[in-house]
């Protein structure tokens, strides 16, 4: 695994052992990414002026629109493409970019997990991947508290990957395939429920997806919720994370999702890509 940088989040799996084994904290971190110490997370709905999309547990997320043929961008055309804080939405700002990793290294745990849940292994994927190349911005939508933090990760998948993993997530996440898995966290284990989230609207594929976890809420009892959405670009994809206190209905805003996958189709624009034989999907791996 590759050691992060002093201002990269810790891993999402650190967060998913902290979530099991302590009912509360005094300095919350997000999935994958720290809050203000100072900071107190908000009632549910709180700093939000923007309606959320509906979810729902029983809902199949939306497909999208046709696939674009758009070849992988490159990393600087990527981070060209990351949101810049003239047009985030109004009261958002946004941190320094994460310096990406130059290789993929391979969570054990995540890929111990795939192996007991086959059937779960392209949602721990989703989850835990970060391609070499990549770039990644977390952006603070009103207090700098975990309801109002979104992670956005760019990636270019070449060879036909892009496509092959959105739709083995999304076979997994709408067909009922998976559903909950158990994910080691050196205490026993720690279950994880997952749900399909609906976002119709955008004209790209997507496919959403929420993870609970029952034990663990930082500020309120009730559990704690990771809500993902996966967005692709042709070769290229992005991912949106948030997170928070189950009690709180963590939800991604769509003014900022919709900004940043419109600079996403900008940016591509012209990036034509060849056609390619699918690529095996990757086994689950992490670095922040």
């Amino acid at each position: 695994m590759t050691i992060p940088a002093a201002r990269v989040a810790p891993a999402i799996l650190a967060l998913l052992v902290l979530t099991a084994g302590c009912a509360s904290a005094s300095s919350p971190t997000g999935a994958g990414g720290p809050a203000s110490a100072s900071a107190a997370p908000t009632s549910a709905g709180a700093d939000r002026a923007t309606p959320e999309p509906a979810t729902s547990a029983s809902a199949a997320p939306e497909s999208g629109a046709a696939w674009r043929p758009v070849a992988a961008l490159s990393q600087d055309r990527l981070a060209a493409a990351l949101l810049p804080d003239a047009d985030l939405p109004v009261g958002s700002t946004a941190e320094t970019p994460a310096t990406a990793p130059t290789a993929s290294g391979t969570d054990r745990a995540a890929e111990a997990a795939a192996q007991r849940h086959p059937e779960c292994a392209p949602v721990l994927s989703a989850m835990f991947e970060r391609p070499a190349g990549s770039v990644r911005r977390w952006y603070v939508t009103g207090n700098n508290v975990l309801a109002n933090r979104t992670l956005i990760d760019l990636a270019g998948l070449p060879e036909g990957a892009s496509r092959e993993r959105f739709e083995a997530l999304r076979a997994a996440v709408t067909g009922g395939g998976c559903t909950g898995l158990r994910l080691d966290n050196g205490k026993g284990g720690v279950q994880l429920t997952v749900e399909p989230v609906s976002w119709p609207g955008l004209d790209v594929p997507v496919v959403g997806f929420r993870v609970l976890t029952p034990t663990g809420a930082v500020t309120s009892t009730g559990g704690f919720t990771r809500v993902y959405l996966y967005a692709a670009v042709g070769d290229n994809r992005v991912q949106f994370l948030t997170a928070d206190d189950t009690a709180h209905a963590p939800a991604l805003r769509p003014d900022l999702v919709n900004l940043q996958v419109q600079r996403l189709l900008a940016t591509a624009g012209g990036a034509v890509a060849t056609p390619a034989t699918p690529a095996t999907p990757a086994t689950p791996t992490t670095t922040n």
